[in-house]
């Protein structure tokens, strides 16, 4: 049986269509996946994420215990820092992509795919040597996610704080009434925005403030995969797994072999040079619409397979991302029922004039 979320009800009572994601019973949209995307690429929307695991980690040694798990540099964070990174099995391989907050020297807060959170949670106590804490906070806790370019200026106004002094991949700590959010500047949509960690009570009456008072329009998993799409930014069990490297998912920039040891550098080290698969982003030059598992063509060779495709509400036509299993960088044709319809091979972000300041998504290390 899916879980389900804390605001189902209000999910329920604001119209929501329901499908299982990742385990949960989630809103696949609201009004129209179209409406919502559009509502956050120029004006606001806000997404209950509270699907993504939340794990706590803490103790003295919290900082060199991460620094084993992760590929990233944790040498790099401070308190109110975040950072992106993965976690690898002991081939190399992508056990999950994550977001690491250093909450303090000794306590840190990782956000992990829904569908992996439990084996995360798992893989890190197996790996605990050093007594430390780790406990579950996903179902104590609600996420939200609030994107698009009046984002600071309506949560400034609600919250009546200054948000403009957070930066991107930063966070706070602020209160609110008689307890406390974790605010950061982050997001899945290519758009400003920031996430809001709150316990149940709290994270409810904002969601609820925001959509009935601040008329925030609320976006389901629908939207949040076209916009994320339109970035290129990858989903777990789509771009990355357990059987894809870093290197063949273009993620090299985010892991550090000169920071010492962690877990699967020997395997990655030795596949840096083994690719076995070429992640690309794709425009479609004919009119299509790309699903995941299309066949992916060169003349009559069949070369890879798509692993994200949509229908670009804003450049209107065919995007997405596939795998090739030889290196292309020109033309390919995609098989969508019998037609072979060419496609050109372009590096995302295909949306360039989104809200995130010039440089901004790849600011995340």
């Amino acid at each position: 049986m899916a879980k389900k979320l804390f605001l189902e009800e209000e999910h329920i009572n604001l119209g929501a269509k329901f499908f299982d994601f990742a385990g949960w019973l989630m809103p696949l949209q609201y009004s129209s996946i179209v409406e919502e995307h559009l509502s956050v690429r120029t004006h606001l929307g806000i997404f209950d994420i509270s699907h993504m695991g939340r794990i706590l980690v803490k103790g003295n040694s919290a900082k060199d215990f991460l620094q084993h798990i992760t590929t990233n540099d944790i040498n790099k964070l401070f308190p109110g820092k975040a950072q992106y990174s993965l976690i690898l099995n002991y081939s190399g391989t992508i056990m999950d992509d994550i977001i690491v907050f250093m909450l303090n020297h000794d306590e840190f807060l990782l956000v992990v795919n829904a569908i992996n959170t439990e084996k995360v949670l798992n893989w890190l106590k197996q790996n605990n040597t050093l007594n430390l804490e780790i406990s579950d906070l996903t179902k104590e806790t609600i996420l939200l996610a609030i994107q698009g370019p009046k984002s600071e200026e309506t949560l400034e106004k609600y919250l009546k704080i200054n948000l403009s002094e957070i930066k991107y991949y930063h966070f706070i700590k602020s209160p609110f009434g008689n307890t406390e959010l974790l605010i950061s500047r982050t997001g899945y949509t290519g758009e400003d925005g920031f996430e809001i960690l709150a316990d149940l009570k709290t994270g409810k009456k904002i969601f609820l403030d925001l959509v009935y008072k601040e008329n925030i329009t609320p976006c389901g998993l629908g939207a949040r995969d076209t916009l994320r799409i339109e970035m290129g930014y990858p989903l777990y069990g789509h771009e990355i797994d357990e059987n894809t490297t870093p290197w063949e998912a273009n993620l090299a920039w985010v892991v550090k072999l000169n920071k010492g040891d962690f877990i699967g550098k020997k395997a990655l080290i030795e596949k840096k040079d083994k690719k076995t698969k070429y992640l690309n982003g794709f425009i479609m030059v004919e009119n299509g619409i790309p699903r995941v598992g299309y066949e992916v063509y060169l003349k009559e060779e069949k070369i890879g397979y798509i692993t994200s495709g949509t229908f670009s509400p804003i450049l209107k036509l065919g995007i997405g991302m596939l795998y090739t299993y030889i290196d292309i960088q020109n033309e390919v044709f995609i098989k969508i029922r019998e037609r072979y319809l060419r496609a050109k091979i372009e590096k995302p972000p295909f949306i360039k004039n989104t809200s995130l300041k010039k440089g901004e998504d790849k600011n995340v290390s």
